[in-house]
């Protein structure tokens, strides 16, 4: 599993955690806590997804965009 899946799958764990808790009443010392890291959890998703190192297939001569998970013969009239 790649860094950058491992970054997106602990953030939202954390938002749906967060917010869970914040309806729930729990302490507000708990609360601060987490809201003050979060910058830091949405700046590393931000990054390990952007830094990704997973390469991407050329475009062929006429492609305009080109889709990983299906072939072109696949794709039909949008």
């Amino acid at each position: 599993m790649s860094i950058a899946k491992v970054s997106v799958i602990t953030v939202t764990v954390f938002v749906i955690i967060y917010s869970v808790l914040f309806h729930t009443g729990i302490s507000q010392t708990i609360l601060s806590y987490a809201f003050l890291i979060s910058p830091f959890l949405m700046v590393w998703m931000v990054y390990s997804v952007l830094k990704d190192p997973y390469t991407y297939p050329e475009l062929k001569e006429n492609e305009e965009w080109g889709y990983s998970d299906k072939a072109k013969d696949e794709l039909g009239m949008f």
